[in-house]
């Protein structure tokens, strides 16, 4: 829903999901997670259409994430902080990938809660998350500006630099340039792996 609606500025809670064939309204008992589109074979209830197997895909790999959080780090504050983050990073590659655009309400929403979630930490958390967020969009900005002026055209989005802060702000502390050079490179690759992914 959040990949599809998100960037269209439509609500991703009302009205309720329909068939993108016919439109006829999905019931929640068709809107189970990977179980209803198994059930139905991929199509819809109404007219037949098939549904894209990208639904279940990245259900199951959302699904994944939260999984291994919780094998990781047992049933505690960093298993919820993780899966989050895991959940909002897989919208923000599907997304990207679908159509050149990160919404806001994936990077100013995760940034957010990121900042919210370091004050457990006291002020000196939120403020280790805060100098990493500003010091990875200083980056970005600088490399968008470099690169606009040597290419005479938009070398990066606006959600790339925004993404890269939120991405930064869940680093753990003490986090240095080299870190975050690494960062930028790893999003870069994991961005056009996906975009690759989907596209074909």
């Amino acid at each position: 829903v959040c990949f599809v609606r998100l960037p269209a500025d439509q609500s991703i809670v009302t009205p309720r999901s329909r068939c993108p064939s016919c439109g006829a309204a999905i019931a929640w008992y068709d809107n189970i997670p990977i179980l209803s589109w198994l059930l139905l074979r991929g199509r819809c209830r109404r007219c037949r259409a098939p549904i894209s197997v990208q639904y279940p895909l990245i259900e199951a790999l959302v699904a994944a994430l939260w999984a291994a959080a919780a094998w990781r780090y047992g049933v505690t504050f960093e298993a919820l902080a993780a899966a989050l983050f895991g959940t909002i990073l897989v919208g923000i590659a599907v997304t990207d990938a679908r159509t050149y655009l990160i919404p806001d309400e994936y990077t100013w929403g995760g940034l957010a809660l990121g900042l919210l979630l370091s004050l457990r930490d006291g002020l000196p958390g939120l403020g280790r998350a805060a100098l990493g967020a500003a010091t990875g969009f200083a980056l970005l900005y600088a490399i968008a500006w470099a690169g606009e002026k040597a290419f005479k055209q938009e070398a990066m989005g606006g959600g790339d630099i925004k993404q890269i802060i939120y991405l930064v702000d869940q680093r753990p502390p003490r986090i240095g340039p080299k870190d975050i050079v690494l960062y930028v490179a790893q999003d870069m690759r994991m961005g056009g792996s996906t975009a690759d992914a989907v596209q074909n």
